[in-house]
């Protein structure tokens, strides 16, 4: 049995404005296909209407996958430091 990974990530990416405000803080992202983590948190660097690209250069297709944000415990989880105002 597959099992639904538990996603605490704090929001769900679907807009291209969603998508602007992570590249702009740089906060890297979880990329999910069906129930499968594609890759390690990376930002993502680029995107248009129907891809996304992350920081390692792998392009993903906006219609199949999912983006999340990552939450408090993930960020520690992955040693990943709050930007620095």
């Amino acid at each position: 049995m597959i099992e639904t990974p538990h996603i605490t990530a704090a929001n769900e990416l679907k807009t291209d404005e969603d998508i602007r405000k992570v590249m702009a803080s740089k906060e890297p992202v979880i990329v999910y296909q069906d129930r499968m983590r594609l890759r390690p948190p990376l930002p993502i660097i680029a995107y248009n209407d129907d891809m996304v690209k992350i920081a390692d250069g792998t392009t993903f297709l906006r219609s199949v996958t999912h983006f999340y944000t990552l939450s408090d415990e993930e960020k520690v989880k992955y040693n990943i430091s709050e930007p620095k105002a």
